[in-house]
């Protein structure tokens, strides 16, 4: 990284850690935007929820293996050759996340994903926090199959309070996924069957790994950025990440005037 590079992302990251409670988990307790509730669950640590891991292994057991390539894992929008990557690592039942999802992403989208300057990777993380949150996952990863990820995702971010209020969301979540346009017949086998469930855990290694402790949390060419951060944020960092990334590929590309650049 250029001296410059060093001295923005010093910069930004000093902004982050500033606001960087803006994130379900992490170690923090407490509401979530627009809920008035404490989040489900308590103050969440890294262990392993055991409802997503085969063989239900105990929470703080060590990670195993990840069974599927990250190639296989989440849902990419934007060009394969967009020179700036984002991992997300969301759990459908967080507050920011849904705030996140409401309010940033859209533009992000329109600003950076559209245009080239982007590829997305969603990633569902299941932090185990969150009421009926590991069903959410599996009704998405089901649309997904279909196709219908982007839709279903919205949805469920959209009704979040609706299905994290039922003792049992599975007529819910299939309502929510005919309406994201997936086929019910084909919903329901892949729900029964819980195909999904090695790529939700792999996620989960995926960002345990990574070191995610609160939801959402991203990886910008690598660098993290924690929460729910501004538009103004995105855009400072997008800038000296593109730089980076402009000033790498200079450096490898030979000087035409050496003779090892002449054919």
């Amino acid at each position: 990284m250029t001296d410059y590079g060093r001295r923005t992302a010093s910069g930004i990251a000093l902004a982050v850690l500033a606001v960087a409670a803006m994130a379900c988990g992490g170690g923090r307790s407490g509401g979530e935007p627009g809920t008035g509730e404490a989040n489900d669950g308590g103050t969440p640590t890294q262990s392993i929820p055991s409802s997503v891991l085969a063989g239900g292994a105990a929470g703080g057991a060590q990670l195993p293996a990840q069974e599927i390539p990250i190639t296989e894992i989440g849902f990419n929008v934007g060009s394969p050759d967009a020179p700036i990557k984002v991992l997300e690592f969301s759990d459908f039942g967080c507050g920011y996340c849904r705030r996140f999802h409401a309010q940033t992403y859209p533009t992000l989208v329109e600003d950076y994903i559209e245009t080239g300057r982007v590829e997305w990777k969603y990633v569902t993380f299941v932090s185990g926090m969150f009421s009926n949150g590991q069903a959410a996952a599996l009704a998405a990863e089901c649309a997904g199959e279909q196709e219908r990820f982007a839709p279903m995702r919205d949805l469920l971010y959209d009704r979040q309070s609706a299905w994290k209020s039922e003792s049992n969301p599975v007529q819910v979540l299939e309502a929510l996924a005919v309406e994201a346009g997936a086929d019910a017949e084909e919903y329901r086998a892949c729900v029964a069957e819980e195909r999904p469930m090695p790529r939700i855990r792999s996620g989960f290694i995926l960002g345990a790994r990574a070191g995610v402790r609160g939801t959402p949390t991203f990886l910008i060419n690598g660098m993290p950025l924690v929460g729910d951060q501004p538009v103004s944020l995105w855009a400072d960092i997008i800038t000296v990440v593109e730089a980076e990334a402009a000033a790498a590929r200079g450096a490898a590309r030979p000087d035409s005037s050496s003779p090892d650049a002449r054919p």
